[in-house]
């Protein structure tokens, strides 16, 4: 609580000062997450504050990436994959977090240009199918990131402070992919950008979490076998361990 009294301090000064050229600021308490060997997810702080009225969109993008997808069908008592589809250029995490609904900004041709909210991302790929097929295997994969917690949407949900100051937490799952974040901070009014600002978010693997994860790609075939052997060196102990128990 004081740290979030002292942030608002500051940036109610920088609102008094002024802000330059800019029309929006936008900071972290801390960009960086580290994934160890009990990571269980992280969330982050994010505050700013805007100089001008307009709609506020703030949006997260982790790495991109190839996937294949399956479609699944029910035979006899069995599921099957029937089918599958390539698509590229998919972003590993996505968060949208919006000042006041989407469907209320009036900016639809511009979200869709940009991929802002869920509704109006892209993926690359399985153009051998019809588009309305392609819009189910696209909303197949966004319903899937949704449950795995990789999809984010906030629709209306950023806290704006006196009109001017604003914060919201973006939340990132235990299974998050390593790399570099783009965070994109939008004021948008009338079909334009009035102001905007680009940070970044640096997931990265530390300690033994870090170590095992080296190894295990670089030398696969000798990671492989001590785990095999580990996990039947661990199956006998816990036998010995009953059967003294037992005796």
């Amino acid at each position: 609580m004081k740290i979030f009294i002292i942030i608002i301090l500051y940036f109610s000064f920088v609102c008094k000062q002024g802000f330059g050229n800019q029309n929006l600021i936008a900071e972290f308490l801390d960009n960086q997450i580290e994934i160890d060997v009990g990571f269980t997810g992280k969330k982050l702080s994010y505050f700013g504050a805007i100089d001008t009225q307009g709609d506020l969109v703030i949006i997260v993008t982790g790495p991109r990436k190839k996937i294949k997808v399956f479609k699944k069908e029910r035979k006899v008592w069995f599921w099957i994959n029937s089918s599958s589809r390539i698509f590229a250029d998919v972003p590993s995490y996505y968060f949208v977090a919006t000042s006041r609904p989407l469907n209320q900004m009036k900016n639809d041709s511009f979200l869709k240009i940009n991929q802002i909210g869920l509704e109006n991302l892209r993926f690359e790929g399985a153009e051998e199918i019809e588009e309305e097929e392609r819009l189910k295997w696209r909303n197949g994969i966004i319903e899937s990131m949704k449950k795995m917690g990789n999809y984010i949407s906030k629709n209306g949900k950023i806290e704006i402070i006196d009109g001017r100051l604003f914060k919201t937490e973006i939340s990132f799952p235990s299974d998050i992919t390593e790399g570099k974040y783009i965070v994109d901070t939008l004021l948008l009014k009338n079909n334009s950008v009035i102001g905007s600002k680009r940070s970044f978010i640096n997931v990265s693997k530390s300690g033994l979490g870090e170590r095992v994860y080296l190894f295990a790609t670089k030398s696969g075939l000798s990671y492989g076998i001590i785990a095999v052997i580990a996990a039947m060196l661990f199956g006998f102990l816990v036998n010995e361990a009953i059967r003294k128990i037992n005796a």
